[in-house]
């Protein structure tokens, strides 16, 4: 590549000191300058991660009866579930018996404390009479007081065994797939027992690894990223940075970028390998012509504009590249025609035919 470039360079210092021949007119294809919007690109390999991925498991031990959704299907690994949904129950008899006779003690024991506040309000009221003794009144007091502390003692046992209750059916923490099924029904099950990887895929982060002398042009929320997934290289998606990571890694001297990948029929899949084009220190509306037409003649940026029939080599100042196009910051106007295909063989002032 570096011996081509010389070559070219070589031949157009030497197109430009030759003298034009007498009587040759030179054939040429010629284009105008566009405005638009152009960027420095940079080109990284990443991979495609799910934002979240858990496992499900019974928070209170037991048999497990099914997994199922509400409808009946099989939970199996690929099924897609909503937050909320059921994925698997245990047996659950026991629970609520245990249940149900917290709930019979709890109804026995809000009878005992409004019937000892009944008794202390008339106590209090026989006192303010003068017929109740002072130790009659502490006496229904300390009942009062007792039976309310031992109604909120079985109010919390009726609450944590229909929490127990409740906790028989493992629910999707949000939307997601299944990734595997650990556990079928007839297994018991303790708090920690695995019963399924649950894990969230839309949308997905698409991750890659940039130099950090990259992170000055790298703007979360504004910086283009263009994501091409491996499995699908004719679709690319057009996406934003959504976030840097704080944090460098010390031997690569890289951070990682992320992306937000849109998956709602969830053909893209966590592990894949994907392509990030970020484009970067983007600018709009400026001069940008093919990068063919510009020659490097020593410390020298020239193009060949036609004017009046003839090759006249200016100078050129050029900016960002992106991919086929180069931006020229000064020594063009928009109404210049310049020449793109067979310019290394003219010369300053040499004639020229423009040809489709």
């Amino acid at each position: 590549m570096k011996r081509t470039a010389l070559f070219l360079c070589l031949a157009a210092g030497l197109a430009a000191a030759q003298e034009p021949e007498a009587g040759k007119v030179f054939a040429v294809r010629t284009a105008r300058p566009q405005r638009r919007t152009i960027a420095q690109t940079l080109v990284k390999t990443g991979s495609l991660a799910a934002p979240a991925r858990v496992a499900l498991c019974a928070k209170v031990p037991g048999r497990l009866a099914s997994t199922a959704l509400d409808d009946g299907t099989a939970v199996e690994e690929g099924t897609r579930a909503e937050k909320g949904d059921a994925l698997a129950r245990l047996d659950d008899r026991e629970y609520r018996i245990a249940r149900d006779s917290a709930k019979a003690a709890a109804e026995a024991a809000r009878a005992l404390a409004e019937d000892a506040a009944r008794e202390f309000a008339r106590t209090e009221r026989l006192r303010a009479s003068g017929v109740a003794t002072e130790q009659e009144f502490d006496v229904a007091r300390f009942a009062r007081d007792r039976t309310a502390a031992s109604l909120a003692q079985a109010e919390g046992g009726l609450a944590k065994a229909e929490l127990d209750l409740e906790e028989c059916v493992v629910r999707a923490p949000f939307d997601g797939v299944v990734a595997a099924k650990r556990l079928h029904p007839g297994a018991m099950v303790s708090a920690s027992s695995e019963i399924f990887e649950f894990v969230a895929t839309d949308p997905l982060h698409a991750l890659f690894e940039v130099p950090t002398t990259a992170l000055p042009l790298l703007k979360p929320g504004e910086t283009k990223v263009r994501v091409t997934v491996d499995a699908y290289p004719d679709e690319p998606e057009d996406l934003v940075v959504a976030e840097a990571y704080p944090a460098a890694d010390p031997a690569t001297r890289t951070v990682t970028a992320k992306a937000l990948l849109p998956n709602p029929g969830g053909r893209f899949r966590p592990g894949m390998y994907a392509t990030g084009a970020f484009a970067l220190d983007e600018r709009a509306g400026v001069l940008v012509v093919p990068f063919e037409a510009v020659l490097r003649i020593r410390d020298r940026r020239c193009v060949y504009k036609v004017e009046g029939g003839r090759a006249v080599l200016a100078d050129v100042a050029t900016g960002l590249r992106h991919d086929d196009g180069l931006e020229i910051v000064s020594g063009l106007s928009d109404g210049d025609e310049i020449v793109v295909d067979g310019l290394h063989r003219l010369a300053d002032g040499v004639p020229v035919r423009v040809v489709e």
